[in-house]
């Protein structure tokens, strides 16, 4: 039987966290799914621990390309999938149990919407914060917030798998592949939402790949050129450019401001737990 929903998962040198993705994906309240894992020419026990997780659950389905890197990881994980949806998930990353119930339903209901995010928790092992973003849930709000910051996380996200096929699959860049993707969605007029409840917990840290492949400052002039660039191809008030010029400025603005500037300035919607 096809399976409504598939979860896709790649994977890097990820023994230390087989504690997160895994555990919170198989204990969904939600259960018609599949579960993607893709390791992507790990150099550690990580592949022989994936397959030892699927031999105690049919839903997993373990694939070794080989190194492929993390676009062209994604976009195979996402063509091996069977399920009209799409639920995204870092394996660093936690699910909680209702998320997938709630974004399913939330699809099911709501056609014109490609992509379904939720509010989560944010624990920022670099800086030592841990707080609750509760995102935008309306369309045009988050198309605005494009401009400013992420409004929907990746790790967290459920999509339809035809948005993925019509957008010609994830972006063959190497940073901001996310808001890249959300970019070539939202231009082929699928709507976005996020549902209000706290659907899982993302974690910021120095070993992840993404730091590790990025300097600060050197991710923050990236995402100023592509927020430039949402704003003019959504056709964004233009003063909106004001975000993305100061994006060059938040890099070398000391860390203890930094949450100030977020939230005031930049209006993302935090609050400490």
């Amino acid at each position: 039987m096809t399976p409504r929903v598939s979860v896709v998962t790649t994977v890097y040198n990820g023994e230390p966290y087989f504690d997160r993705a895994i555990p919170g994906i198989l204990a969904q309240t939600f259960e018609d799914f599949e579960f993607i894992l893709v390791d992507d020419g790990s150099s550690d026990r990580t592949l022989d621990k994936l397959h030892e997780v699927a031999r105690h659950d049919h839903r997993i389905r373990v694939f070794a390309p080989g190194r492929l890197g993390a676009a062209a990881a994604y976009n195979y994980a996402v063509a091996q999938a069977k399920g009209e949806y799409i639920a995204r998930q870092d394996f660093d990353d936690r699910s909680y149990p209702d998320r997938l119930h709630l974004q399913v339903g939330f699809l099911d209901a709501h056609t014109d919407v490609g992509v379904v995010g939720g509010s989560f928790v944010q624990v920022d092992e670099i800086r030592g914060e841990r707080f609750v973003r509760a995102l935008p849930t309306e369309h045009a709000a988050i198309l605005s917030a494009m401009a400013r910051y992420i409004p929907i996380v990746h790790s967290l996200a459920t999509f339809r798998r035809r948005a993925w096929h019509a957008a010609g699959g994830y972006p063959a860049v190497n940073n901001l592949i996310d808001l890249r993707f959300w970019l070539l969605v939202a231009k082929l007029g699928w709507h976005f939402a996020n549902v209000p409840e706290v659907v899982g917990e993302h974690y910021i840290h120095p070993t992840s790949w993404f730091n590790r492949s990025f300097r600060y400052a050197e991710r923050q002039r990236d995402l100023a050129r592509v927020q430039a660039q949402i704003v003019r191809e959504l056709e964004l008030p233009t003063w909106m450019y004001l975000f993305a010029l100061g994006r060059y400025a938040y890099a070398y603005i000391p860390s203890t401001f930094k949450r100030v500037v977020r939230r005031g300035m930049v209006g993302s919607p935090e609050r400490d737990v």
